[in-house]
């Protein structure tokens, strides 16, 4: 009996030691999963970038996507999720309806809407707004250093917001120029620099321009009204192509998905400075 205690003591201590370490471990290795490539580039600024996935695959629309198997167990297995709401992604609406603990579940239109933000463009992840916003709740759920998370969350308001400044200021001499864009995507990112488009050439990808709304384009095209039109690589430009044909207009591109960008922690402030490059690029005579 003497020898039974001092033996069993300090293997209680290893396995408790052992528990704590695995525990700690687990926490640290949390994975969130982020529904498309511009969440995830918010995500970035606050978040190890080795442990967020991505569902939808660059050069694929979340406007249109099916889940596959894999993405099911991606869902189940996934930490956290981050995701732009039912209403852009209706395939996880159930995935979210049936999570055990919802408030590892971040919808991003949801929170747009309780911050009294939200339009009727569900491309949520366009708002400087809502993106500053959700890199706060991000840096909440980092899994080791949420100080460190919060300041990187500080520095993130602050590039964005400087950029939303600089954009103004770049574009104000071409608020006059009219532009066309593929289809409805970038109200709120407009809406923060000040700038407007002339319409577009289809509200959502998967509806087709109807003949007279096109004709209508084409007048505008023909009377000057138009310097610019913007498509998209995830869509065929067939349709641009063909109402602009012969007439000199500039074309450049915007992604709003931005499938070239890499996930680190300026990522998303950059996709949005090329996008005001790109359009000032296009808008000048």
């Amino acid at each position: 009996m003497k020898k039974l205690f001092p033996v069993q003591f300090p293997a209680f201590l290893m396995i408790t030691a052992l528990l704590v370490v695995s525990l700690y471990t687990s926490a640290a290795d949390a994975r969130i999963l982020v529904s498309n490539k511009p969440l995830a580039l918010i995500a970035a600024a606050t978040y190890p970038t080795e442990q967020i996935d991505i569902l939808v695959p660059d050069g694929m629309s979340p406007h249109d996507y099916s889940l596959r198997p894999s993405d099911i167990d991606k869902i189940r297995q996934a930490d956290k999720v981050l995701w732009a709401g039912d209403h852009m992604e209706p395939y996880l609406a159930k995935f979210a309806k049936q999570a055990p603990n919802k408030s590892l579940w971040l919808d991003a239109t949801h929170l747009m809407e309780d911050m009294g933000l939200y339009g009727s463009d569900p491309h949520v992840w366009l708002s400087p707004e809502l993106a500053i916003e959700i890199s706060k709740r991000i840096a909440e759920w980092h899994p080791v250093d949420k100080e460190q998370a919060k300041k990187d969350h500080q520095i993130f308001a602050s590039q964005l917001t400087q950029l939303v400044a600089d954009s103004k200021t770049t574009l104000a001499p071409l608020k006059t120029s009219g532009f066309f864009v593929f289809h409805q995507a970038y109200d709120y990112w407009f809406q923060a620099i000040d700038i407007k488009q002339l319409g577009a050439f289809t509200v959502s990808p998967e509806r087709k321009p109807g003949a007279r709304h096109v004709q209508k384009m084409r007048t505008q095209l023909q009377n000057n009204e138009v310097t610019c039109v913007l498509s998209e690589p995830q869509f065929s430009p067939a349709l641009i192509n063909t109402v602009i044909n012969g007439l000199p207009i500039k074309q450049g591109e915007l992604d709003p998905l931005a499938g070239s960008s890499t996930l680190h922690k300026t990522a998303y402030v950059d996709w949005l400075s090329d996008m005001t490059a790109t359009l000032a690029k296009c808008l000048m005579n």
